[in-house]
């Protein structure tokens, strides 16, 4: 990559590791949307780096809080994830191959729809789902983390109407995450996609990555989580908007 690409990249990156430390998600969506609107690298390529920098963000975030995490909502996502995480690469590939303009449109309306379910928080419940609303969940979220790396979004939605502290969902988040990551890099790496020049630029990247969540741990800013919230998915929702547009321009 050339000097302005690769610059403009790692501030991407650097402020989607920052939102994510703060609100536990949207690590992906960000450096996704805004890669591909920008045409700074290809889908297949910014969804194999988001998985290593989402890897390392997650692990640091979580560090000495791993006592905070649902152990049975993270099996039972990570669980059904895996399955159709491996059938969201293999889409990835043919639409990367051959509908290079239907797989924007799909990861520009994927955004537009996360931004609407996660502008507002839906209000909890007053009781726990079961056990199979989990897997269903984790699915979907598998099947978004294999065709662009971003398996937040259904899994925020599903897991702010639990009645658990925010503590506990938003460090569940994180470790189903950091699993997502490392199912994802397994499987690319088998495929023979995890290539030299994806590491080169991740490398350079963690940096960024490393020092913007440590930022995002011990300065939060000073505004309400809510508020916080609007403005990200706002602008992801004009991100996803103009992918379409451009798509289909």
């Amino acid at each position: 990559m050339d000097l302005l690409p690769t610059l403009l990249l790692l501030g991407i990156v650097a402020l989607a590791a920052y939102v994510q430390t703060v609100t536990g998600f949207a690590f992906g969506l960000i450096v996704m949307g805004s890669a591909v609107l920008l045409n700074l690298a290809p889908v297949a390529m910014v969804a194999i780096l988001i998985s290593i920098l989402s890897l390392f963000n997650c692990c640091l975030a979580l560090y000495r809080n791993l006592g905070h995490f649902d152990r049975e909502m993270v099996l039972l996502c990570s669980l059904s994830g895996a399955v159709t995480l491996i059938l969201g690469v293999w889409a990835l590939n043919v639409l990367s191959e051959h509908y290079v303009h239907w797989l924007q449109i799909i990861l520009g309306v994927a955004i537009v729809t996360s931004s609407l379910l996660l502008i507002f928080r839906p209000r909890p419940q007053t009781r726990r789902s079961g056990k199979p609303s989990f897997l269903v969940f984790g699915g979907i979220a598998g099947l978004m983390s294999g065709l662009f790396s971003t398996s937040g979004p259904p899994l925020v939605f599903h897991f702010y109407r639990q009645p658990i502290a925010q503590r506990v969902i938003r460090d569940s988040l994180l470790m189903i995450f950091a699993i997502t990551s490392v199912q994802r890099l397994v499987v690319v790496t088998w495929l023979g996609d995890l290539t030299v020049d994806v590491l080169v630029v991740a490398l350079t990247a963690i940096p960024a990555v490393l020092g913007f969540t440590w930022l995002g741990r011990r300065f939060p800013p000073p505004v309400s989580d809510t508020a916080l919230r609007r403005i990200a998915f706002t602008l992801l929702l004009l991100s996803g908007t103009s992918l379409c547009l451009s798509a289909l321009l």
